[in-house]
């Protein structure tokens, strides 16, 4: 299983969720891994690309047969397409690193120029899902429910986040706006390891946050609503937003001025290998 890896042009999206009755991102999606293709970047999904946890299947037998040919058109032409693990994919483990298309990884260590880049999907440090993992399960199964009657009931969820980040969470401005602090947090202890930049998905909020020591914390939020992704290329990362021929820069990091300091910490189940702070 693939877990380090050296790349030059790479980009990152997660939370595609296909098969999910409220997705929208087959068609985005089979042209964002045209664009890759012609562009010669690789691909990371990471994670929660396929709906399991809230999946109706007729959807995922729509979305799936396109997208599926897309990514064999496109790892046709030599370029990697890394898959990390989500939460709402993890039983899919077996069968797409069967598929063939896929380079399956639990968490992938990224060196892209002089950054070190750490990738994961993050479910492992939500503070819900660790120490409720039944009753998330439960609620991760309702709200699916009631998305299949109410759609846009998604919507009014990530406002309430927002809504809740803003007032009721200490330290949310020092994070992504919707995020609990726990990112921010989990997201400083690996900058802490020697890594330049952290990326993580599951939370479907978007953004980015100053970490330690010049280090950035970026989300590659979730296509659900909009088209967010980040670029790595040449030692410089990049939260833009894509469409159709056109590619929006919203923010750009090669190395950050100022150290800051980690408030807090955050310890998770199964945590995974750690990695050794660089020497000055």
């Amino acid at each position: 299983m693939i877990t380090e890896i050296n790349n030059r042009k790479l980009v990152v999206i997660s939370d595609l969720h296909l098969g999910n009755p409220f997705s929208k991102a087959k068609n985005a999606t089979v042209e964002f891994f045209q664009w890759a293709a012609m562009n010669g970047y690789d691909v990371v999904i990471n994670g929660d690309g396929f709906e399991i946890a809230q999946v109706s299947f007729s959807k995922i037998a729509r979305d799936v047969p396109e997208v599926f040919h897309a990514i064999k058109s496109f790892t046709a032409k030599g370029l990697n397409l890394y898959y990390v693990i989500g939460n709402h994919d993890i039983v899919l483990e077996n069968f797409l690193n069967d598929w063939g298309g896929f380079k399956m990884a639990p968490f992938l260590n990224v060196r892209s120029g002089n950054l070190r880049i750490r990738i994961e999907h993050g479910h492992l440090y939500d503070p819900f899902f660790v120490k409720h993992p039944e009753l998330y399960e439960f609620v991760t199964w309702f709200a699916g429910f009631a998305l299949k009657l109410h759609p846009s009931l998604y919507r009014g969820w990530i406002a309430f986040e927002k809504f809740k980040s803003k007032y009721f969470w200490k330290k949310s401005n020092e994070g992504i706006p919707g995020e609990h602090t726990a990112f921010r947090e989990a997201a400083c202890e690996l900058a802490q390891r020697g890594f330049d930049a952290v990326i993580f998905g599951h939370t479907h909020h978007a953004g980015n946050a100053k970490l330690p020591n010049g280090a950035r914390y970026f989300n590659s939020g979730s296509w659900l609503i909009g088209t967010p992704y980040i670029q790595v290329e040449d030692g410089r990362v990049e939260h833009k937003r894509w469409a159709r021929g056109s590619q929006e820069v919203v923010a750009s990091f090669s190395k950050a001025e100022k150290p800051l300091l980690c408030v807090g910490g955050f310890k998770r189940k199964n945590a995974s290998p750690e990695v050794p702070a660089r020497a000055s």
